[in-house]
Parts: C-alpha cells; structure tokens; sequence
C-alpha cells in the first residue's frame, strides 16, 4: 500500500505546504437515537440563542480579517481543552435532557457566521442587535450557538453563557445591519453557481 501525501513541494515558496483544505483530525461516531440528535436549523420564532462557551474579540488569524481586510496576521485563538470539554460536555447534555433546539459550532467566521447558518437551515431570521464589533467575528475555540425556548433554564449551568439575540422574521439582523435570508441565501448559493460555471 502507497502513502498519499497531504504535502505539495512549492518552487514558488521553496519548500513543502499544505494542500488545503488539510484535515487534521478526523472522526466517527454512532448514535444510539439519531430521532435524538441536534441539527442547526433554526426551529422557530421568538427562541432565545445563547453563546455557549467564554468569548473573547480576539480577531487573529480570521476570515473576516483574512477576506475583508486581505491580512493573515496576528495569533490565531489560544485553546483551552479543559473549557472546550466542559462546553462540550455541556451542550451534549443540553442535547440529551430536550433542553436545546439547534446547535452549531463557532468556527470559520465566528458568531455572526454560524447564526446566518442557522437562518438559512431554518429559513428563520433572528435579530442580535446587540453583537457588534469583533466579538461578531472572533473564531475563539470551544464554543457553541444554541437555540431554545427559555434560557433561563441555563442560570445553574457554571459554562460561561452569553444571550445574544431570538429568532423570527425573514433576516438577519446583527449589530445595525439587516440582510434579508433571500439575500443571505443568494450569496451562500452564489459561490458553488460561479465557480462550477453555472
């Protein structure tokens, strides 16, 4: 059996780089109940959405730095593995006891990319008003955006949590700008349309 290298010798940068996109880890599981199991689709209006997990404005090593301000700087988000597990244990648990309607991670793009996400799997808008600056933005690991009816059921819960919005209506509105799901949806779609040639 051959080895197939994740590596590509680059004249142009005079040594070995990664093929992106690279994976780094890799895994599999099995449920038990897949009627069980949490999706990112928001699932309707006037549900709280919560950050799960500790924020930070750290904007290092971002897509929105990377595509809005063509720069590849700054360190990228410091990770925590025992906040990441107690988050994720968490939000498992959220998931098991019903608590939860939708759940998505916070990577590429940060808060305001997995809300418009949400909206666009629900074809729900939500309104987070309130999240501006580069909290909007920052990529910082470990956390999670969540969905549900009252959350108020997560003052007992010791994970650092954030309420940042509710869901409803036919965009999404984040820190003063309105971008309707139809527009939303268009440049989501958009990208795969142009670059395979329609």
């Amino acid at each position: 059996s051959g080895n197939v290298s994740l590596y590509n010798e680059s004249k142009a940068t005079g040594g070995v780089s990664a093929i992106l996109p690279t994976p780094a880890i890799g895994g599999v599981g099995l449920m038990q109940d897949h009627n069980a199991m949490a999706t990112i689709a928001f699932k309707a209006a006037g549900e709280d959405i919560v950050v799960l997990g500790h924020n930070s404005e750290q904007l290092g090593q971002s897509l929105w730095l990377r595509e809005i301000h063509g720069r590849e700087a700054g360190a990228p988000p410091p990770v925590d593995l025992a906040a990441e597990r107690a988050t994720g244990e968490l939000v498992r648990s959220l998931i098991a006891e019903g608590v939860v309607t939708a759940v998505h991670d916070i990577s590429d793009g940060g808060i305001a990319v997995a809300i418009a996400e949400m909206a666009l799997a629900g074809n729900i808008g939500a309104n987070v008003d309130s999240l501006t600056g580069p909290l909007a933005f920052s990529e910082g690991q470990g956390r999670y955006v969540v969905t549900m009816p009252d959350a108020a059921v997560l003052q007992t819960r010791s994970v650092p949590k954030m309420l940042v919005g509710t869901t409803g209506g036919d965009a999404v509105l984040i820190g003063g700008t309105s971008i309707p799901l139809t527009a939303l949806r268009e440049t989501s779609e958009r990208f795969f349309r142009d670059w395979m040639g329609e």
